[in-house]
């Protein structure tokens, strides 16, 4: 089977419609460490649908029970990770009419998953396990959007062979073998290509072998996909990656005992996050 063009794809990904401009101007202010509270506020106020979801998120029982009335306070409360992630989740999420199939998945629970993993992301973060780093949500939000370009390149021979799978292989490594690429490695040209951080960049292209780029968001973001995985009883996926994962929680010092947890906690605060990131 001829694999992908990678010219193509390179191509389709640098292609895609730029994020939005409120998500642009917040990631410049947040690349300088002296950013001004009030110039977030203003980028925020040009979009009021985010101001919408971060004042809802803010008051939720996720981040306590006092309640904040105006947008500066729920992004003092939120933090800059978390009000990144949000503006950019509002413009990543797939249409409900994307065929995902030749992955196991429609839009939907594609983008369930992605929460899933962003959920135990930020639960990895509120336990201390390691400084991942403000990128570290939307890292979690992008780290399968490689698929979303992927699809709009097969042909039906290549989803066939996708959907036959490797039960000796890890769904990487089948994809490379029928594509000659894998969703990660697209998935960082992608962020490459809308001039993200470059520790995102990485994390999202190593989430999947994150001894290639050791770094505290790779392997946080290998431990919240495995996760995402066990909630969602993908037993195969797990004991493909295990490798992987004993690395990862080798590098961040995260035990079963630790890891069951942030599965625990995580749960508990994962349904009202998917209500506020649909």
């Amino acid at each position: 089977m001829t694999p992908l063009n990678h010219e193509s794809l390179v191509k389709t990904a640098y292609e895609l419609p730029p994020l939005p401009q409120t998500v642009l101007l917040l990631s410049d202010l947040f690349a300088d460490p002296n950013y001004k509270l009030k110039d977030v506020e203003r980028a925020v106020a040009l979009d009021p649908a985010l101001a919408g979801k971060l004042l809802r998120l803010a008051n939720s029982s996720i981040h306590g029970t006092s309640q904040v009335g105006s947008t500066m306070d729920a992004i003092v409360r939120l933090g800059s990770g978390t009000v990144r992630a949000i503006a950019v989740a509002m413009s990543v999420r797939p249409g409900h009419g994307m065929d995902l199939s030749a992955f196991g998945l429609t839009a939907d629970t594609y983008w369930s998953h992605c929460v899933a993993v962003l959920t135990f992301a930020e639960e990895l973060t509120a336990q201390r396990v390691a400084d991942f780093g403000d990128e570290f949500s939307t890292a979690a939000l992008l780290h399968d959007f490689g698929k979303l370009v992927l699809a709009k390149h097969l042909t039906p021979e290549h989803s066939e062979a996708l959907r036959s799978g490797d039960p000796e292989a890890s769904a990487t490594d089948h994809e490379s073998r029928v594509l000659g690429v894998n969703h990660a490695e697209v998935g960082g040209v992608v962020a490459q290509s809308w001039e993200l951080p470059r520790d995102l960049v990485r994390a999202v292209q190593y989430h999947h072998n994150p001894s290639a780029f050791d770094h505290p968001m790779c392997h946080g973001l290998n431990i919240a996909n495995q996760l995402a995985w066990r909630l969602e009883s993908r037993n195969n996926e797990l004991e493909q990656e295990s490798e992987n994962r004993t690395a990862s929680m080798a590098a961040l010092g995260l035990t079963t005992t630790s890891m069951d947890r942030v599965l625990k906690e995580g749960c508990v605060r994962l349904q009202e996050t998917m209500e506020i990131y649909t």
